[in-house]
């Protein structure tokens, strides 16, 4: 047997069984908007076990399932779970007052049309997501708003993901570091809503009617789809990055 062909087999082996399959998107399915053709074959050959869990806080599941269509993967809209998206679901139904929204503008309009009061100063709420607008301005806002004792609920704590040719792409964590760094001693627990937290797990588990045990997570970060989904007692393939094994590997069939 080839080393390949070895590599990944008793990976193969849970993939196989799996109820359930659990797919990370920036790094795992796409790449800079494009779409890995390994992720592809693999979502065509289990198709009906498959859910897209991402800590993607910019785009909606419409977009995502538009960019699969647009690689002629057709993949159910509502078997796609984001955190920008849950977050704004999460803030909808607390019920908040007033609330200040640091995101994209496609994620202001879904709160914008889920109900949310939207403020830009004296918030209740503040809520954080990956924001390419974001600016000295939003960061001053929001700093004293947490320093007012506003909540912080924030879409994923990832600093970077994997961009197009080994670029890393700023995400949510690097501005929540530097919103922590300048609101000092201000007393607040976060609240964060994607990977590693349960609630993308849980209901991407939910939506495919299985039971955590019968699923894995395959995704490209120790921290997020391996510690969260560990911690509910769904099993993680890691690829990509610190681990040696690649999707393809997973393609590869379990014979010699």
């Amino acid at each position: 047997m080839s080393q390949r062909i070895s590599n990944g087999l008793a990976e193969r082996r849970v993939l196989g069984f799996a109820k359930g399959i659990l797919l990370d998107w920036d790094g795992c399915v796409a790449v800079g908007g494009r779409i890995l053709p390994c992720a592809k074959r693999l979502i065509a050959e289990h198709a009906d076990r498959v859910a897209i869990v991402s800590n993607n806080s910019t785009h909606l599941p419409a977009d995502l399932k538009e960019i699969l269509a647009w690689h002629d993967v057709d993949f159910p809209q509502d078997r796609i779970f984001l955190a920008g998206v849950e977050a704004v679901r999460d803030v909808a139904q607390s019920g908040a007052k007033r609330v200040m929204l640091l995101s994209a503008p496609k994620i202001r309009d879904l709160a914008r049309t889920l109900g949310v009061p939207l403020v830009r100063d004296n918030p209740d709420v503040l809520v954080l997501m990956r924001d390419a607008r974001f600016s000295y301005a939003k960061l001053e806002r929001a700093a004293n708003a947490l320093r007012q004792g506003a909540r912080l609920v924030v879409a994923n704590a990832d600093r970077t993901h994997p961009g197009p040719a080994d670029r890393v792409v700023p995400e949510t964590g690097a501005l929540l570091a530097a919103l922590l760094a300048c609101a000092g001693d201000a007393k607040f627990e976060p609240s964060v809503i994607g990977k590693p937290g349960p609630l993308l797990f849980q209901r991407a588990c939910q939506h495919l009617n299985v039971a955590p045990q019968h699923a894995v997570m395959i995704g490209d970060n120790p921290e997020t789809d391996g510690e969260g989904a560990l911690r509910l007692g769904i099993r993680s393939i890691l690829i990509g990055g610190a681990s040696s094994l690649k999707l393809e590997d997973l393609l590869e069939p379990i014979a010699a």
